[in-house]
């Protein structure tokens, strides 16, 4: 079986990873410091609206002056990482982001977030600090092991990446969570390269069975 190249595997794996609905990776949940004072959040809940309909420019705008009436609303700096990610500008959202986190540095959002822009500019071993963090803070989140797990598999540390893999495995399985087939995608394209034929199909059928699309000359090449 012939091997892909490196560079091949890393476009496979990126256009993989940015197809998912980055709602399933950025999820926006409560990690204020302190409750904000009820001005702000009216100016919070104006962006989250604005946001929701993909209208960034005056969703960021209510989420800074929010920030303005509380310089530690936590959940602002995040959603204006995150509009700024949603609308290609990775640059934008790792500053938003890095400040939420000299905020607080336990936030696994944040911290998710700021793994995903730093993908974007192609920093992996930064995105790959921030999944390990995610892990060192949560060891039963799937998402820190599945995204770590993304990230060395496609820098070509096949073994490293599959252990991670496989732990992300067995706590999706045990959540029952959709995100499993996309978790053995990562796994099936581990094994593909590293000439490992039996578990590779055995993935692949595993990838079928839950309708994840494997790109025709990997399964010919099985």
């Amino acid at each position: 079986m012939k091997r892909i190249t490196v560079l091949y595997f890393l476009l496979l794996i990126y256009g993989f990873s940015f197809s998912q609905k980055p709602e399933r990776v950025l999820e926006r949940q409560s990690s204020n410091l302190k409750d904000p004072s009820d001005a702000a959040m009216n100016l919070y809940n104006k962006g989250v609206i604005c946001s929701n309909n993909k209208q960034y420019p005056q969703a960021n705008r209510n989420y800074e002056l929010a920030i303005a009436l509380d310089s530690d609303y936590i959940d602002a700096y995040n959603n204006l990482g995150l509009n700024f990610y949603e609308a290609g500008l990775p640059d934008s959202a790792i500053y938003y982001l890095r400040i939420s986190l000299r905020k607080f540095p336990s936030g696994t959002t944040a911290l998710q977030n700021l793994g995903l822009a730093e993908e974007k500019t192609g920093d992996w071993n930064k995105a790959l600090q921030c999944y390990k963090q995610i892990i060192s803070i949560e060891s039963q989140n799937p998402e820190g092991y599945y995204n770590a797990a993304r990230v060395l598999i496609t820098m070509a540390k096949l073994e490293e990446g599959l252990a991670q893999a496989q732990q992300a495995e067995k706590l999706y399985t045990k959540l029952n969570s959709p995100a499993l087939g996309d978790c053995h995608y990562l796994i099936f394209l581990a094994y593909y390269n590293l000439q490992n034929k039996s578990m590779a199909k055995k993935y692949l059928l595993l990838c079928k069975k839950e309708n994840v699309k494997i790109p025709e000359e990997m399964e010919a090449g099985l």
